[in-house]
């Protein structure tokens, strides 16, 4: 993991520290995908989601947050052994 720090701008504007932006190879007028979660910001460039709109985009994170949910209470062990068909049987409940 690597860390960076920035301020903000009188506009709202926050600069990407130069070795970010040459490791992901951002460059001016890429587009970042910023999701709001608590008080972090997650920053993602679009050039990496295979997602086309902002609706599959918002369905991939739901997604993520769900499975995010399920790997927690694997952790904690929350979870129930189940066979395949009960899986699906209760996939389709959702």
């Amino acid at each position: 993991m690597e860390i960076g720090i920035s301020k903000i701008g009188e506009r709202g504007q926050v600069v990407i520290p130069l070795e970010f932006r040459e490791n992901l190879k951002l460059q001016k007028g890429g587009k970042l995908l910023i999701v709001k979660e608590g008080n972090k910001l997650i920053f993602e460039a679009m050039k990496d989601l295979k997602a086309k709109n902002i609706e599959e985009i918002k369905e991939d994170l739901e997604d993520m947050r769900i499975a995010n949910e399920f790997w927690e209470d694997v952790k904690k062990g929350k979870t129930i052994a189940q066979t395949k068909e009960e899986f699906l049987k209760d996939l389709e409940k959702w």
